[in-house]
């Protein structure tokens, strides 16, 4: 097998394991908009082995480039990619471009997961702060006369 091949082999493998994570990080976006706990516990377990996978294959990528000679990252994948035929050079690019506009696309989705998380963090924090009788969005003035956001209240919990 042809360094060339072998390269190939190892994109398309990230190409394949990406799109695989795209997919389960758009279906962990639904189950976290649709706060079904189950299939974010399956989404999470999925993710995880699919990213050690992907870490693997970019691990595989950096020896076979540096075993031809070049840097492990993106100029020695370009000097690589410069060293080929006209043909080997394009599916190179394509199968590239395809590989970085994957990543992007997993990148956002993730970033929005964890937004979504974080939002969810802030709305179960505030109605615990809430139960608790203890209300920061409210400012006043504490029994010192100082200014503080922390009114303490009777509990909620405790009045059930």
């Amino acid at each position: 097998m042809t360094s060339f091949q072998q390269l190939y082999s190892v994109l398309q493998a990230e190409h394949r394991t990406a799109q695989q994570l795209l997919e389960i990080l758009s279906s962990e976006r639904e189950a976290l908009v649709h706060s079904d706990p189950e299939m974010m516990v399956k989404m999470t377990a999925s993710k995880q082995p699919l990213i050690v996978q992907l870490e693997q294959l970019s691990r595989q990528r950096a020896a076979l480039l540096q075993a031809e000679g070049f840097s492990s990252g993106k100029d020695g994948i370009a000097a690589f990619i410069a060293n080929q035929s006209e043909d080997e050079a394009a599916k190179l690019n394509t199968l590239m471009a395809e590989l970085k506009s994957l990543a992007a696309a997993c990148q956002d989705h993730n970033q929005i997961n964890g937004g979504i998380v974080n939002v969810n963090r802030q709305y179960l924090h505030r109605a615990m702060s809430i139960l608790r009788g203890r209300d920061m969005e409210v400012a006043s003035y504490g029994p010192g006369g100082e200014y503080t956001n922390q009114i303490v209240r009777q509990p909620l919990i405790g009045r059930v």
